[in-house]
């Protein structure tokens, strides 16, 4: 098995435990998984089915055992303006090279994962807020507490990610 696979298969088990266990808001693995995995790995196509894959099972684990409505939930509304988001992560991830350039697409993954994300809870059952253009502005306002904890966990489980990669494939050559 190579380094890479090695990685990623690590990404997908921190994004499942840190989606499902008990976790800051936004403090996942999730986005680590979209950016590194493309950013690593030659199918984006198997990346994002890949991260879609995570998505679901741990949707259907959080909508059907930790926050039951008391029927069966796949998703929520709003859901698939996230999953989108992802793709973002995705497609910044696979045109992110090292050093400053993947610093900048990893942040500009992160704002339009943001973007997205919260248009769709706007759009969702679960919005607060009018549905007005004041109310669009209301929605990304209340938000922002939110987006630190998803841009720093991103680039951390990244960073992880490209460590350990680094760390195998060295270890390998020893």
């Amino acid at each position: 098995m190579t380094a890479k696979n090695k990685v990623l298969i690590g990404l997908v088990i921190a994004a499942l435990i840190s989606r499902i266990a008990p976790h800051y808001p936004n403090f996942t693995a999730m986005g680590a998984l979209a950016f590194m995995g493309a950013n690593q790995n030659k199918s984006l196509f198997k990346i994002i089915a890949l991260t879609f894959g995570v998505l679901m099972v741990s949707d259907l684990f959080i909508n059907n055992f930790i926050y039951p409505s008391g029927s069966f939930t796949l998703m929520y509304k709003g859901s698939l303006f996230t999953y989108a988001g992802f793709i973002l992560y995705a497609v910044a991830g696979r045109y992110a090279k090292t050093g400053a350039k993947g610093i900048v697409a990893l942040v500009a993954g992160s704002i339009g994962f943001f973007l997205l994300s919260n248009l769709g809870v706007f759009f969702s059952e679960f919005s607060l807020f009018p549905k007005t253009a004041s109310g669009l502005a209301a929605t990304y306002a209340a938000a922002i507490p939110f987006y630190a904890p998803e841009l720093i966990s991103t680039a951390l489980f990244s960073a992880i990610a490209y460590a350990a990669e680094i760390k195998l494939v060295a270890t390998a050559k020893a």
